[in-house]
């Protein structure tokens, strides 16, 4: 059915989740350059609610993706393809084009709600594993070393550098078959992890020297406040991964990064090691992910989530 409705279809739009990251940038960016290549003649938009992170311009067609804010006209879509959202409200204003396209979900999360007239929804390491298995065996496209460099983004960011639970045999099968393609593996660990900006610096020494510790739970928390943001200047894309280094703490097993945004709610990002099930603690606020990563965003405050936190740990 989706093979049929794009080649049907004339105009297409291509949307991930609103504060992208690594897997949603990777992934839609493979998806954009396959149907550009096979269906040169289609009008195909990627287009996204914030800016691409710094450290994923490097990949081509970064320059591509188009800011729903900066839109000087009002796309058109025959088809409306959603890649790494578990629901469609996480794609942001950009789901005011969707109108009566045809909906296509591709996803990973165990939260998919099936919110497509076409889902393809699989539990895996990240979406990006998941559409390699749409190019290849529904799409029938073939896999070429631009759109294998942003799968491999993909997959590498999301599974935590192959290290999350979700890495399978099938998620090296496939990073494998990525780099037979000819990849510059080093040049993509260089760009996402060893080159880090001042502002991400700042916010990960305030965040590992003032987090909270809760040894009973084996919890650990930080609170990035508005006023730091502001004074420091800080970027959107700066205060990803902030979670991941504090979960290394060798007394902890869950790991929290609540950020407070400029309307006023809370972003919480959530990780476990071994036991706590983050996605069921991040559904308290309507959020959710995977067993080892989930985030929310909510309007309580600091101290409501936190003792909501510390009764579902």
């Amino acid at each position: 059915m989706f093979l049929e409705k794009l080649e049907k279809s004339k105009n297409i739009i291509i949307s991930s989740h609103v504060n992208p990251d690594g897997d949603s940038i990777g992934s839609g960016l493979a998806l954009y350059w396959a149907i550009k290549n096979k269906y040169p003649k289609k009008n195909i938009r990627y287009i996204i609610e914030d800016n691409v992170p710094y450290n994923y311009k490097f990949l081509k067609g970064a320059d591509k993706i188009e800011k729903y804010i900066n839109l000087k006209d009002e796309p058109k879509a025959d088809i409306f393809i959603v890649i790494d959202s578990a629901n469609f409200k996480r794609i942001g204003r950009v789901g005011e084009f969707k109108k009566d396209a045809f909906l296509v979900n591709i996803d990973h999360h165990i939260s998919n709600s099936n919110f497509g007239d076409y889902n393809f929804v699989k539990q895996s390491s990240s979406a990006s594993e998941v559409l390699y298995e749409v190019l290849t065996d529904i799409l029938k496209i073939d896999i070429d070393k631009t759109i294998a460099e942003c799968l491999y983004v993909g997959i590498t960011t999301d599974s935590g550098s192959f290290q999350y639970e979700s890495t399978t045999k099938e998620t090296f099968e496939v990073a494998s078959k990525l780099l037979e393609k000819g990849i510059d593996k080093d040049k993509i660990i260089n760009h996402i992890y060893k080159s880090r900006t001042l502002g991400y610096m700042k916010v990960l020494g305030l965040a590992l020297s003032k987090m909270n510790i809760i040894k009973e739970k084996k919890l650990v928390y930080f609170t990035l406040s508005r006023d730091f943001i502001i004074k420091e200047n800080i970027q959107k894309d700066e205060t990803d991964g902030i979670v991941e280094k504090m979960l290394e703490y060798v007394g902890c097993e869950v790991a929290l990064f609540l950020k407070e945004e400029e309307n006023g709610k809370i972003k919480g990002s959530l990780r476990s090691k071994e036991k706590v099930d983050v996605n069921n603690v991040a559904r308290i606020f309507d959020g959710g992910g995977h067993k080892r990563a989930a985030g929310f965003t909510t309007d309580l405050m600091e101290k409501d989530i936190i003792i909501s936190i510390i009764e579902r740990v």
